[in-house]
């Protein structure tokens, strides 16, 4: 062999070798699944993207796999993949699904990731839904104190100059707001997945709760949360302040309702802000804290979402990284679209707003979702409680007692 056809032969196998390199490292790429919920907004889906296409411009050894999910079969999609050992690396879950998913040891315990991180920096009310026998399972991103949104029109019609400062004068707002096709209050009855929430804040108005506060016992009979319920109800059956189909009607039934014009107040959290101006940019509207029942302090549910890891994973170390990188201040206030659960993420310019102010200020009295790995199936006896009295089938206390020795069987 001449020497230039060795020479030939050495830089062909030279040139073989960069391309089998290059084609390793390709093939080394990590690649992260992340599952996140249907978007509230399209500001929302092109802000949350751009922070995952900064990350893999910045770690090109990383490719991000987006797995979008409509929030009514997010939490069961989950859970099926977790069983099937075929879990996304990362998910944005719900707080009320942490323990439902870490009792039965689907999340990863990430203390010792979570133990680097400034949780000085972060709410505390968050933590409390992320902790579970002492382990840390998720990292909260956003914190999501529930208001009413009112009809300013509707209000100025009816000559409410304020708004009501407790549930009593709410009950007599909504009375005064019903009339001519119009309701004064959009009643979600029907047991789909948005009934519990709406109506926990009815609970915490009246200080009543689902569980003891050690979790082992219903408190859903006692005198508080009876008050809560026959009060919820009365909006219907006693005051005649909402929609006849209330039983019937879900989540979109109700926005549906409030977004026509229909139904004066409707109780949400702040994501409702930006679909309002999405899908009616017409409509007139205003947010207030939820009033407290007479003689009582106020109390505002706060629901939080999360980022967790599922036990197993392989990219384990990866996916903690990206996570960091999504929680850091200026990510997180770019993000959400409701309020960031870090300090100085929520001391961002976007938040100092009048529109931002009242979510901001019931930020020291919000509680969050009641921290139990059964919570699912006790708002399902919860549905049914409603359902009963607002079908004339039992009376609050009945309804309450009866819901009440199912929670305890639930939790015993």
């Amino acid at each position: 062999m001449t020497g230039l056809t060795r020479r030939s032969a050495l830089g062909a196998l030279t040139v073989a070798g960069v391309a089998a390199a290059t084609q390793v490292r390709a093939q080394a790429k990590t690649t992260l699944k992340i599952a996140y919920p249907a978007w509230d907004t399209k500001e929302q889906e092109k802000a949350v993207t751009g922070i995952f296409a900064d990350y893999e411009k910045a770690n090109p050894d990383v490719k991000i796999e987006l797995i979008s999910l409509p929030f009514p079969v997010l939490r069961q999609r989950l859970v099926v993949s977790a069983r099937a050992g075929d879990p996304p690396d990362i998910a944005y879950v719900d707080g009320r699904w942490v323990p439902e998913m870490a009792v039965p040891g689907l999340l990863q315990d990430i203390s010792a990731g979570v133990a680097k991180l400034d949780r000085a920096d972060w709410y505390a009310e968050p933590w409390k839904g992320a902790t579970i026998g002492g382990k840390i399972f998720a990292v909260p991103d956003r914190i999501d104190p529930w208001m009413i949104y009112y009809n300013t029109d509707h209000f100025e019609k009816a000559g409410l100059k304020n708004f009501p400062k407790t549930m009593e004068e709410l009950a007599q707002a909504a009375v005064k707001l019903t009339g001519d096709g119009v309701y004064g209050w959009g009643l979600i009855g029907a047991k789909d997945a948005s009934l519990i929430s709406r109506y926990i804040n009815f609970l915490y108005a009246f200080h009543g709760d689902l569980l003891t506060p050690d979790g082992r016992k219903s408190a859903f009979a006692a005198p508080d949360s009876v008050a809560a319920l026959r009060f919820y109800t009365d909006l219907l059956i006693k005051y005649k302040a909402a929609q006849p189909s209330a039983m019937a009607n879900g989540l979109n039934d109700v926005n549906q309702l409030f977004m026509t014009g229909r139904a004066s107040m409707i109780v949400d959290g702040p994501w409702r802000q930006g679909s309002l101006r999405e899908q009616a940019p017409t409509l007139k509207w205003a947010a207030a804290q939820v009033p407290p029942a007479a003689g009582k302090s106020p109390r505002y549910l706060t629901s939080s979402w999360y980022y967790t890891l599922f036990k197993g994973g392989k990219n384990q170390e990866a996916a903690f990284k990206f996570v960091d990188f999504l929680v850091k201040p200026e990510n997180m206030a770019r993000s959400v679209v409701t309020l960031p659960a870090r300090k100085s993420a929520a001391r961002d310019p976007r938040f100092a707003t009048p529109e931002y102010k009242p979510w901001v200020e019931a930020i020291p009295a919000a509680v969050p979702f009641t921290v139990t790995d059964k919570f699912t199936e006790i708002a399902d006896v919860v549905g049914d409680a409603v359902q009963q009295v607002l079908g004339g089938r039992a009376d609050a206390d009945k309804a309450a007692a009866d819901a009440s020795k199912k929670i305890d069987g639930i939790v015993g």
